[in-house]
C-alpha cells in the first residue's frame, strides 16, 4: 500500500518527464522573448548600431538565418 502510490508517481515521470522539460523549455523561452519585445518597445529603437549588433548576436546564437539577417540589416541601414 505504501509502494504503490511512489510506483505510480515513477511510472508517470518516466512516461511523461521529457514531454514536462520539453513544456517547460518552449514556456521559458516564450517567456524570454515577450520579456525581450517588451523591453525592445519600451526601450524605444535604438541607435542604427544597437540594431546591428543585436541582429548580428542573433544570427551568432543562430535565431535567424544569413539571409534573414541580411534582410533585416538592409531595413535598419534604409531606415
Amino acid at each position: 500500500m505504501i509502494l504503490l502510490p511512489f510506483l505510480g508517481v515513477f511510472v508517470y515521470l518516466i512516461a511523461r518527464g521529457r514531454g514536462m522539460g520539453e513544456r517547460e523549455l518552449k514556456q521559458a523561452q516564450r517567456n524570454e522573448e515577450q520579456f525581450r519585445s517588451y523591453v525592445h518597445q519600451s526601450a524605444g529603437s535604438g541607435s542604427q548600431a544597437e540594431e546591428l549588433s543585436r541582429l548580428a548576436e542573433l544570427k551568432n546564437r543562430g535565431e535567424i538565418t544569413e539571409a534573414e539577417f541580411q534582410q533585416a540589416k538592409n531595413k535598419v541601414l534604409m531606415a
